[in-house]
């Protein structure tokens, strides 16, 4: 009860969240269960210091000992194995005349495999911690990061205006936006409902190659 009463004391940086992952749809878990930042070096986060620009951060390989967070005087080291855990990207799903085909399914292995959301997150409202409770809304960007079996490729799915990590010569034209609902104080949704489109990017070759796709699956966020 003590570890959990210091947890609700958290700055607004590098909020520790676990994380449950739609088992149907595009965007699906590995089968072993919640994500929980720290174990086998998962890393969900809100506000994450690495990051200054995003509101929202899971990353399957986050580089705890590379970069010092808000916490890290009293945060515990990560444990587990890294690269045990992965999302899976379900690249089925071409727009009509948006130019793609079926890719199949990217488990993106290493620290390519991360969703992010842009930081503010609308006009507004700058973070999920100033959302009110029951409030839903619609990020400005979010990005969706993954690579081939042998990390060859890197894809980025782009959800609104722009890239959120910053990659030089694409954009989300022709894509929606997911919905991000605060559910409780400790709690939040992010969906991506049925008809989202997003624009797929194989940032790979010198100039990026894009198609939209529909992707659809939902994560759901609670603080530690």
């Amino acid at each position: 009860m003590c570890k959990l009463h210091a947890q609700a004391q958290q700055k607004d940086c590098d909020i520790r969240l676990n994380a449950k992952v739609s088992s149907t749809g595009n965007l699906t878990n590995d089968g072993k269960g919640t994500y929980y930042t720290g174990k086998d070096w998962i890393g969900v986060w809100l506000n994450p210091t690495r990051w200054p620009d995003q509101a929202f951060h899971i990353c399957m390989n986050w580089p705890f000992d590379f970069f010092r967070t808000c916490d890290s005087a009293t945060a515990p080291a990560p444990t587990g194995t890294r690269g045990n855990r992965t999302l899976l990207h379900h690249i089925t799903n071409p727009v009509p005349g948006g130019g793609g085909k079926s890719l199949g399914v990217f488990t993106g292995p290493g620290g390519g495999n991360d969703i992010a959301i842009s930081k503010p997150l609308t006009a507004t409202i700058n973070s999920f911690t100033d959302m009110t409770i029951g409030a839903s809304l619609s990020p400005l960007s979010t990005e969706v990061r993954f690579c081939n079996s042998d990390c060859t490729e890197y894809f980025s799915i782009l959800f609104g205006d722009s890239s959120v990590m910053h990659h030089p010569g694409i954009n989300g034209a022709g894509s929606t936006r997911p919905i991000v609902s605060r559910t409780s104080d400790t709690t939040w949704t992010i969906s991506f409902p049925p008809g989202t489109i997003g624009r797929l990017w194989n940032r790979t070759p010198e100039v990026p190659t894009s198609e939209l796709y529909y992707y659809e699956g939902s994560l759901e966020i609670k603080k530690q």
